[in-house]
């Protein structure tokens, strides 16, 4: 047993120390490669950025940036995913989601200005992803 508890310590250590190594390389390109740009995941659940809150200004003109992030944080990192994980925004009609979050907010205990932020991110995610 205790032969097992070594070679897994030094499997686990050596991994650690892979995983940190990193080899420096030079270019010789004449112009540096463009950054990646980040994909948006599947399911929707992403911080909110301009393209969101101009996406959701044509519907709802009084939506900030800042309720959006409000939204984002109660969905993502808060009360929503502690019963359960983030749920796909994609799926679902819009008039589908008002309901949904009518009920979950109820349980969450979330106040009427948290379930608006709320609405306004999940609604702002869906109105991106059409423009």
């Amino acid at each position: 047993m205790k032969i097992k508890s070594i070679a897994l310590t030094f499997t686990t250590v050596a991994i650690i120390v892979a995983c940190k190594t990193s080899k420096k390389t030079t270019s010789t390109a004449a112009t540096p490669a463009p950054p990646a740009v980040a994909s948006k995941p599947a399911n929707g659940v992403y911080a909110p950025g301009n393209e969101e809150l101009v996406a959701i200004q044509t519907k709802y003109p009084d939506a900030t940036l800042d309720k959006l992030k409000e939204g984002y944080a109660l969905y993502a990192q808060g009360p929503c995913t502690n019963c359960h994980g983030p749920k796909n925004i994609y799926s679902g009609s819009d008039v589908n989601w008002k309901p949904v979050i009518d009920n979950m907010a109820e349980k969450a205990r979330l106040t009427e200005s948290q379930k608006d932020a709320v609405f306004k991110y999940v609604m702002a995610i869906r109105a991106a992803k059409t423009n």
